[in-house]
Formats: C-alpha cells, sequence, structure tokens
C-alpha cells in the first residue's frame, strides 16, 4: 500500500508521515530529503542551479540512502556514502531546494528512485507532487496545509532546536521567524508557478488543514483513511477469490444423498429428523446465517453478532420484545417524537430482501433507542454500528449483543464488522452507523468522518439512506445525569444508490457516495433546524 502525503513546506507532512508509518508498519519515504540533498550536492559542487544540464549530472549520480533511526526519530539521510541529516535543513538548502527540484531531469531521477522503492513494500511517501506525479494510482492520498504563519512559526522552532508540537513552545527569535515567514511565503509562490509541476492537490485526495490540529490529531484522521483503504483492499482480494471458488451449494452435492436433503419448507418433526440424519454422514442443519442454530442459553458474544436477530434464542428475543414495547411506549410520552419519511422507508423496505445502511448525526444515546424501536414497532429490525470500546464493560456489552449491536474496531481495518454487516443487510436486517464516530453537541458541529459506510452498502449491493435528528441535545443537556423529557424529530432522506452517483470504479464511487451521504445528512438536520426553530 502507498499512501502519499502532500503539501506546502512546514505543514507538517515529515512530523505526520513519520508517526503514520512508525504506527503502520509501513515504510517512511522522505522525498523531501532526497531533494535537499541533491540540493546540498549541488552547492557543494558550486553549480549555479540555472546550469540545469550539470544540475541533472549531479542529480543523476547521487546515491541516496535512508538509514532508520531510533523509534520515533527520523531517519538518517545519507548522501554518497556521508550522513547529512542535519545539513540538508539549513536556511540555504530552504532558499534553493525549490529551483533545483524544478528541473525536469532531477524530478526523473528522484521519480524512478522512488518508485523503484515503493515497488513492493507498503510505503508513506511525503512531499508535494506523490499524490499527482510519483504515485498517481496511491491508494490514500492527502494534501496537509496549513496557513503560512502557522508553518513558518513551526519551523522556526524547529530551527531553534526546539519541538513545535510540544505544548507551550514558544519562538524565541522573531527576526528569525520573520525571515522563515518570508522564505516559506516565496516557496510557495515558486511552488505554485511550477510548470512541471505545480503545487496542488490530487482530484481524488482528502484535503486536511493542520492549522489548528496537533500532529496526533492528523496522524488519527489519516490512520482512518488507511483502515479504510485496507478494508477495501481486503474485500477485493476476497470478493475476487469468493468469485474463483465454487460455491458451497455446488461443493456439497455430490457427496450429500438426496434421501438426507431437507425439503426448502423443512420443520419440526421434519427438521428433526434431518438433524438425526447427521449419524448417517448429512450435514447438521444451519440457519439463514450460514451458522450453526444458537442454544436456548450460554451463547458466545459473537453467536450474537453473527447470527440474525429472528435467529435469537427464544429467550433471548423475549427480553428484547419486552424492553423494546416498554421503551416504545416511554418514548412516546417522555421524548415525543416523529419520524419524518419514516414510514416511506420502512414501506420499501418491507417490499424488498436487502436492508439498507442508515446514517445519522449523532448527538445522543437516545437517537439510537428510538430508531431501534421505531424499525422493531414496524417489524422490522436495525442493528446499530457501536464501537468496540463499549465492551470493556460487561453490562454494556451484554445489552448492546441483545439488542443485535455489532462491534466495530475504529482505526483499523475491522473487515470481521464489515461481513457482519453485509450478512444482516442481505438477510434483510439494516444497519445503524453515525460516521462522525462521537456525539457532536454544539450547535454546527461537524467531526471527521470515519468511512466505511460506503463500502458495507456497495459489499451487500444495497444503498445508504440519509437521516437527521434534532431535539435530542436537550434530553441530556451538559451536566445533567438523567435524560429530560423533551420532543425530538428525525427526518429522513430518499435512498441513496450508486447507480444513480455518476461515477465509475469501486473508489470513486465509494468516495462520492460517503461524501454526497453526509451531505444529505447535514442537509436534513439544517431542514430540521428550520422547521423547528430553537430545536438543537
Amino acid at each position: 500500500m502507498i499512501v502519499a502525503i502532500d503539501g506546502p513546506a512546514g505543514s507538517g507532512k515529515s512530523t505526520v508521515a513519520r508517526a503514520l508509518a512508525a504506527r503502520e508498519g509501513f515504510v517512511y519515504l522522505d522525498t523531501g530529503a532526497m531533494y535537499r540533498a541533491v540540493t546540498l550536492k549541488v552547492l557543494k559542487a558550486q553549480v549555479p542551479v540555472t546550469e540545469t544540464a550539470r544540475v541533472a549530472k549531479l542529480a543523476q549520480e547521487a546515491v541516496i540512502e535512508f538509514v532508520p533511526g531510533a523509534p520515533g526519530e527520523a531517519p538518517q539521510v545519507m548522501l554518497d556514502g556521508k550522513d547529512v541529516t542535519a545539513a540538508i535543513r539549513t536556511a540555504q538548502i530552504d532558499q534553493n531546494v525549490s529551483a533545483v527540484a524544478s528541473v525536469p531531469a532531477v524530478r526523473q531521477a528522484m521519480v524512478a528512485q522512488q518508485r523503484a522503492i515503493a515497488k513492493n513494500i507498503d510505503i508513506v511517501a511525503e512531499g508535494r507532487d506523490m499524490g499527482t506525479v510519483v504515485f498517481p494510482d496511491a491508494q490514500v492520498k492527502v494534501f496537509l496545509s496549513a496557513d503560512a504563519a502557522a508553518r513558518a512559526w513551526r519551523r522556526t522552532i524547529e530551527r531553534e532546536g526546539g519541538n513545535a508540537a510540544q505544548p507551550g513552545a514558544q519562538v524565541k527569535d522573531q527576526a528569525l521567524y520573520e525571515s522563515v515567514l518570508e522564505d516559506i511565503q516565496s516557496r510557495d509562490a515558486q511552488d505554485e508557478a511550477n510548470a512541471a509541476s505545480p503545487l496542488h492537490p490530487a482530484a481524488d485526495a482528502t484535503l486536511l488543514d493542520s492549522t489548528r490540529m496537533a500532529p496526533q490529531q492528523v496522524v488519527d484522521a489519516i490512520a482512518n483513511l488507511v483502515a479504510l483503504a485496507q478494508a477495501r483492499q481486503a474485500a477485493i482480494a476476497s470478493d475476487n477469490a469468493a468469485a474463483s471458488q465454487p460455491s458451497a451449494a455446488e461443493k456439497d452435492a455430490p457427496s450429500q444423498p438426496a434421501s438426507t436433503q431437507a425439503a426448502p419448507g423443512a420443520s419440526g418433526s421434519d427438521a428433526t429428523k434431518a438433524k438425526d440424519a447427521g449419524a448417517t454422514g448429512a450435514k447438521a442443519p444451519k440457519t439463514k446465517s450460514g451458522q450453526a442454530p444458537m442454544r436456548p442459553f450460554h451463547n458466545t458474544f459473537d453467536d450474537y453478532y453473527d447470527h440474525g436477530m429472528r435467529e435469537f434464542p427464544l429467550p433471548a428475543r423475549c427480553v428484547f420484545n419486552v424492553a423494546a414495547g416498554l421503551i416504545y411506549g416511554f418514548s412516546r410520552l417522555y421524548w415525543p417524537w416523529d419520524y419524518e419519511g419514516g414510514q416511506q422507508l420502512i414501506d420499501e423496505l418491507k417490499e424488498r430482501e436487502l436492508g439498507t445502511v442508515m446514517v445519522m448525526n449523532h448527538v445522543s444515546m437516545v437517537e439510537p433507542v428510538i430508531t431501534v424501536v421505531m424499525f422493531w414497532r414496524q417489524g422490522l429490525r436495525i442493528r446499530p454500528v457501536f464501537k468496540q470500546e463499549f465492551n470493556k464493560n460487561d453490562l454494556m456489552r451484554w445489552v448492546f449483543s441483545r439488542v443485535g449491536g455489532i462491534p466495530v474496531d475504529r482505526g483499523t481495518a475491522d473487515l470481521k464488522a464489515v461481513r457482519r454487516c453485509q450478512r444482516a443487510l442481505k438477510r434483510g436486517e439494516s444497519i445503524l452507523i453515525y460516521p462522525e464516530g462521537t456525539r457532536i453537541r454544539d450547535d454546527d458541529g461537524k467531526a471527521p468522518i470515519h468511512g466505511g459506510f460506503a463500502l458495507i452498502a456497495q459489499m451487500a449491493k444495497t444503498d445508504v439512506t440519509p437521516s437527521a435528528v434534532i431535539g435530542v441535545r436537550d434530553v441530556t443537556p451538559e451536566g445533567a445525569h438523567i435524560p429530560r423529557p423533551h420532543r425530538v424529530h428525525f427526518k429522513v432522506g430518499a435512498p441513496l444508490k450508486f447507480g444513480a452517483l455518476g461515477v465509475k470504479g469501486r473508489k470513486a464511487q465509494l468516495e462520492a457516495m460517503e461524501a454526497k451521504a453526509m451531505d444529505k445528512v447535514f442537509e436534513l438536520r439544517a431542514q430540521l433546524r428550520r422547521d423547528y426553530p430553537g430545536e438543537w
């Protein structure tokens, strides 16, 4: 896998790329250091940067290597067998590197080396045209920016020997800061005017502004993109492998005698006979989930995650139905709620085999509870996806498993959760996902989106239904521990279908669906706020 991080000087690319590579176990490819090393070689040879032929020859002769540093530290940069790690980070290099890097032959020499390095390994590459020129097919592309003042502040602190990422870091030399700021602004102008490779984000890059973000926040955001890309790759590989294998029915048919096969609608004593036939070589009956039937008691949590909710044992279904009935009645009285557009969705779901992936803004634990009992009241099932951290509490884990919840390990390629959701959708159950990943309680809040819901829908060959909620913030206001009575409003949009996006290609469709679905969620939220002024 290739992660390409582009952006202007001082945006934090190197710091973030090193940390991300260490976190993911990837190789960190400091392409900027490669151009800096060539610039150093040119300056030492006293060759004017305007003599492009001589500059190109030096670049082609340069032997650039990276020696891994201690954990958390940058690698050593070796030029022609000598350590130049510190020598390439001076003001003189800053002032000349853009001119050297803009020589087409220099770029050709460096790009060839970079592509050779990335051929068979996972890398994090940072520079100025990684996603547009060097690695146009990179699985993850990020354009990291920050305003010039913030970048100059960071670089000045680094020059002074400090750590810009450390809380309380301050610039000591104001004159140095002004000089660095001027250099950065000048380099920005050169980069944007570079005809050979102007600085701009790739069309499919994720834009991140690090001006007010801590380095770890940036790393977390990109790690989420990596996890999503890994899940996509794994899903595609799994689908391809499945397509090349005979189906279970094809494999089982020759070895299973016809006399032991149960009729399609067999139940009761017929099912018992089929089970007893196991003694003669027939396979034990399985549920629609493809799993062995659950026991009345003593099932594992994984059993609940893997089976359909209608396949849960009778005691669990009884508890769920009683609890859902009580909560439905209580919620209608205590939080009088309306679900605009909900009935249209329910009617459509009743007429088809596949469930839908419902995405919604997240404010409180009230909205998933109401959504679950609303579906239950209509004879349908919707399974909320919840973060794995809740499983640390045994009671929460027990409750979430019995109401059909599916845990996901955020920030990782949790293909198991993706597959569980895919199978649930194909059984006709719907999936409820909060892409923001956390409760957003400010008036216009938007958190970084955790991708994955579009992949789940695409794998199940179903649609995504955007929805929004307001009013729940006042159910549990800041500082309150007991939910208060308050009216809650939901609004459901029309399901979004991949075929209507007007985009070709799996990856492009996923990105288009994620963007369109979340835009629609926030649009629905805005409509509710106009319809119900003062509600949040």
